[in-house]
């Protein structure tokens, strides 16, 4: 869905609910989303978070910590 995103030559981008971002902001915004998601592979927070730190080699910011708790979140709701 990203690179699909990319593809489009635009300078500005809307997020949802969220604040019109220019490019370096949604590069952020990618970036972010994307180290979260590779940090969780289960239902447990804590390994998320440990498997973050180890990978990037400091703690998530608010918008990795609020992506990897929404990421864990998914694991959860798929156990039923």
């Amino acid at each position: 869905m990203i690179k699909d995103i990319q593809k489009y030559d635009a300078d500005m981008f809307l997020l949802g609910h969220e604040s019109i971002c220019d490019s370096d902001e949604m590069n952020i915004y990618w970036n972010e989303l994307t180290a979260s998601s590779q940090a969780v592979k289960s239902s447990s927070l804590e390994k998320a978070l440990q498997c973050f730190k180890l990978e990037n080699k400091r703690n998530p910011n608010d918008n990795e910590l609020f992506f990897i708790k929404a990421f864990v979140n998914d694991h959860v709701m798929h156990l039923d």
